[in-house]
């Protein structure tokens, strides 16, 4: 038995405290076995245990190839929220501009928790999430307006500050206003601006 296969064995494992960090090693092992582990990685996406496929996200994680990117990406509409969630994080911590239309589409239909981290991965991509994080402040859905509101607030964006303002003003929800008001003060928008 090589060492990919070993590690895909042990991955199967159920999790429990006691072998939690041991498990995230193997992930990470596997992931960094490179290109020749995708397959292997592919194939505990099979699997009917959602925690095997949360451990094919880390393991996707860990590669950083585009191949990895592509097959996260495809993950993103996994049935299961928390695998979800792993995938839209380790696209944001990759910076992976490929994923914003997926990402975007997640944020905006995802009512659970994964909807959130896709928010969270695309304020990681910084300016080239800027324009569709400025579309969803139009959205029909406060919790899309607030997802969107908050993102922008590390991003710094100039060509949000129009929309962020027009939030400020006249949007019905209060986080979204609160979120809208730390992103203009981030960027030097003064009171005087904004205020009439």
């Amino acid at each position: 038995m090589n060492d990919i296969d070993t590690l895909v064995k042990q991955l199967h494992h159920p999790v429990t405290t006691k072998n939690m960090a041991a498990l995230e090693a193997a992930a990470m092992a596997l992931g960094r076995q490179g290109e020749q582990a995708l397959p292997a990685i592919q194939g505990l996406f099979t699997s009917a245990e959602v925690d095997v496929r949360f451990w094919a996200v880390r393991a996707l994680w860990a590669n950083g190839g585009q191949a990895a990117i592509t097959l996260l990406i495809e993950t993103l509409s996994d049935e299961d929220e928390m695998v979800r969630s792993g995938a839209a994080l380790a696209l944001g911590e990759l910076k992976a501009e490929a994923a914003i239309p997926a990402l975007t589409r997640l944020m905006t239909s995802g009512a659970d928790s994964a909807g959130d981290h896709a928010a969270d991965a695309l304020s990681k991509m910084g300016l080239p999430a800027a324009p569709v994080l400025i579309t969803a402040l139009g959205e029909s859905q406060a919790q899309v307006r607030i997802r969107a509101a908050k993102a922008l607030v590390p991003v710094e964006s100039q060509a949000a500050i129009k929309a962020l303002i027009d939030c400020l003003d006249n949007d019905p929800s209060y986080l979204v206003r609160h979120y809208a008001d730390i992103a203009l003060k981030r960027m030097g928008v003064g009171e005087m601006v904004y205020f009439r």
